[in-house]
């Protein structure tokens, strides 16, 4: 067991805030697709964002994780303004935030599982080799890769590659993970396996004072609406939050009973 004092977070906190920020494409900056958004991201909340494809949720989500500049509005990271934030800040946010990427996670096709896993750490000093090789077997393991780690993702189907673009996001010691539609095109039983995962990961970290927060996109509801904690859409160029999960099954909006679906 270990003897580490817990350091104590604070959960009223918010991770991430955008107020009135206007969301574009990362590669045509011009072209608005989301307007005026305002959200608030607490310290430890799950949130789930649902719309149909094409709708804009993964650059919002790229947006929120300061990937991709907002058109306009205040984007704030870990309470730093991203307007006013320097090279050392954006070093420290993604030392402290993962990406999970949808459609086989963008891994690199000229490296292997273990290699693919082993590269965050890689880029950040003060890892020994030894203890970069022991976090990548750990990895391995907790995501169900042993088999898997010097393979080559093109021979690997979908759903391993997605599990081992999860296994990289868990390499560096995360505060907010941001999860573009990770479920899309899985089978049921891969889905309810990312499920359990996330929610044991966070009820984990919570019990040791150390609270994740997750950031979710999807096509729909299906799975989430026990899982997560806050829920959110995005229809026709606008955000809207609907609220946590009472508020999610009261709802009588259109388009939230579209993705309120039926669960697995």
């Amino acid at each position: 067991m270990s003897n580490t004092t817990t350091k104590n977070v604070d959960t009223d906190a918010a991770a991430i805030e955008l107020m009135g920020v206007e969301v574009s494409y990362m590669d045509a900056p011009e072209v608005v697709l989301i307007q005026d958004v305002s959200w608030r991201i607490g310290v430890g909340d799950f949130w789930v964002v649902s719309g149909r494809p094409s709708s804009g949720k993964s650059a919002l989500l790229m947006t929120a994780g300061g990937l991709n500049r907002p058109i306009r509005g205040t984007l704030r990271i870990l309470g730093q303004d991203v307007a006013e934030a320097h090279e050392k800040d954006r070093v420290n946010w993604r030392r402290r935030i993962g990406y999970v990427f949808e459609h086989r996670g963008r891994l690199f096709s000229l490296l292997n599982v273990a290699q693919n896993i082993a590269l965050p750490m890689q880029y950040h000093p003060g890892m020994e080799e030894a203890d970069i090789a022991a976090r990548v077997d750990e990895l391995l393991t907790l995501t169900g890769l042993q088999d898997y780690a010097d393979q080559m993702p093109s021979h690997l189907s979908l759903s391993v590659q997605q599990r081992v673009g999860l296994a990289r996001a868990l390499a560096l010691s995360f505060e907010v993970l941001f999860l573009d539609n990770p479920l899309s095109t899985l089978s049921l039983r891969e889905c309810r396996w990312w499920l359990d995962f996330l929610r044991q990961l966070q009820e984990s970290h919570r019990a040791q004072g150390k609270p994740l927060t997750f950031v979710a996109s999807a096509d729909d509801f299906r799975g989430w609406s026990d899982v997560a904690s806050h829920f959110a859409v995005v229809e026709g160029g606008r955000f809207q939050v609907v609220g946590g999960r009472d508020e999610l099954s009261a709802s009588a909006e259109p388009v939230v009973r579209e993705f309120l679906v039926k669960e697995f």
